[in-house]
């Protein structure tokens, strides 16, 4: 619910009848939502919208007629103020170069089964516009534990501490090196700016500021865990993680990643390949917090979604 108590208004858009009834049902009955929904882009542009006003329009990307991508970004050539999410069943890697090219940052996978609450949690964030911390991604009670790291050179040892914590995980080396990644591109791209071209005369025996502390908070209940990592500098941005993403795992010549040597984006790609999910919230000049998030049992089957948000 909006704060006038006014329902947010979202559109469904998927041309299986099923996928769009559990939508509809779920956002309706759980989350308070008032839905519409249609069964194709075409449909949805020339009987749906013009007719009604939507807060969030939710599609799948392959549809007869039109595919998502190019539906929404009708959407937002018509309707710039409307947030818009792609859903589907299929791998997200083999629609990066798209989503950069049409602007979008969140493809929600349908999961077996339907992971319902990530899909409310994620929506939850987007229309009230508080996309920053844990608390939309756990329902019920959780442990929680917060960290301020400010030196540097106690990194390694700071993020085996933090780890420790977590009841019953398994892969530790791969959580640890995933931390040490966001932590170090936290400390010298978020705060200090510092270029990737020169990270050889890196200082790492450096002591940040309390106002430049890099902040992380562990929640966990019984089913997963989430870690945040929060710099106060801002400087990432949705394009490029996008951009940097997508050259990992486009083929050059070669056969080898294009992005095989680049300075930028190996953390990101390692968290997103190491990781169930890896949410980047970004604004801009203020903060940037990378969230990884693992179930401790594979329940949801299913590919990886892609969460990058901008305000």
């Amino acid at each position: 619910m909006k704060p006038d108590n006014e329902p947010y208004r979202i559109l469904v858009v998927d041309d299986e009848p099923e996928i769009r009834d559990i939508i509809t049902e779920y956002l309706q009955e759980n989350e308070k939502c008032a839905v519409l929904s249609a069964e194709n882009g075409k449909q949805a542009l020339e009987q749906v919208l013009p007719q009604n006003r939507f807060d969030c329009v939710i599609s799948d990307i392959n549809m007869p007629y039109m595919k998502g991508f190019e539906f929404l970004n009708e959407v937002q050539k018509r309707y710039p103020d409307v947030i818009r999410v792609l859903i589907t069943a299929y791998n997200v890697e083999e629609y990066l170069e798209y989503a950069l090219k049409h602007d979008i940052g969140n493809i929600f996978v349908k999961t077996v089964p339907f992971n319902f609450p990530e899909l409310g949690a994620i929506l939850k964030n987007l229309l009230t516009r508080k996309i920053f911390g844990l608390d939309h991604y756990f329902n019920g009670e959780a442990a929680t534990q917060s960290f301020t790291l400010r030196d540097i050179g106690n990194l390694y040892q700071d993020v085996q501490t933090i780890v420790k914590v977590i009841p019953e995980i398994e892969k530790t080396k791969r959580l640890e090196l995933v931390l040490v990644e966001m932590l170090t591109n936290a400390v010298f791209y978020g705060i200090l700016n510092e270029s990737a071209e020169n990270k050889e005369q890196w200082n790492h025996n450096i002591m940040l500021s309390e106002k430049d502390a890099i902040a992380v908070t562990l929640r966990y209940d019984a089913e997963k865990y989430a870690i945040s990592v929060t710099d106060n500098g801002g400087r990432l941005c949705k394009k490029d993680v996008l951009f940097w993403l997508n050259r990992q795992i486009s083929q050059g010549g070669d056969g080898l990643p294009v992005g095989v040597g680049d300075s930028h984006g190996r953390g990101l790609f390692i968290a997103r390949s190491y990781i169930d999910r890896l949410i980047i919230n970004i604004e801009h000049d203020k903060k940037t917090e990378i969230i990884v998030m693992n179930y401790f049992k594979p329940y949801y089957k299913g590919y990886k979604p892609l969460h990058i948000n901008e305000i």
